[in-house]
């Protein structure tokens, strides 16, 4: 078992250091070169550079190169998107809220002897429920998290399925008391 864990967890690691978005990241100036001579006054760029600059780098979100009066070239930062926003806590917390209402109304359901787990796969007992759907929604926020770090307007479908499937659960252990 310990191997079994330890593959998935090597697994893991190295899918999440496929993703990395900081190996496509261009570098915004040029290098200086070991044989190059550093002169002690200011020069201004000219329009090649700052034309060349706006062209290849505008499609990556960086802002092009300003020159300003004193000679030296400003750039501004690029605001990145916040990733955790409220939509995404608000998302992902009534995931999290609805695994635990549903674990908890299946235990009040099995402790009256009225209906049980109908999930083949899942522990009966609390703490092996808990687990399980704690599993599920951390896996599930992850996903969401890199999905909406990279971009995609599909981030929200992990978490919305989620809460869907425990609010079923939630309603049926309602329904049988």
């Amino acid at each position: 078992m310990n191997t079994v864990c330890g593959a998935m967890l090597s697994l893991t690691i190295a899918i999440g250091g496929l993703g990395c978005s900081a190996q496509e990241v261009a570098v915004p100036f040029r290098q200086i070169e070991r044989s190059e001579q550093l002169s002690s006054s200011l020069k201004m760029p000219g329009n090649e550079i700052a034309g060349s600059l706006s062209s290849s780098s505008s499609s990556q979100g960086v802002v092009p190169a300003e020159p300003s009066a004193e000679g030296f070239v400003r750039v501004y930062p690029v605001q990145a998107p916040r990733t955790l926003d409220s939509r995404f806590c608000l998302l992902n917390g009534l995931h999290l809220g609805m695994a635990v209402f549903d674990v908890a109304m299946t235990q009040r359901c099995i402790a009256d002897h009225s209906c049980r787990e109908g999930n083949p796969i899942m522990p009966s007992s609390l703490a092996g429920q808990l687990g399980v759907n704690f599993a599920l929604v951390s896996y599930s926020s992850f996903v969401s998290y890199k999905l909406k770090k990279r971009g995609s307007n599909l981030w929200w479908i992990s978490p919305a399925i989620g809460a869907a499937a425990h609010g079923v659960g939630a309603a049926t252990g309602l329904a049988n008391q």
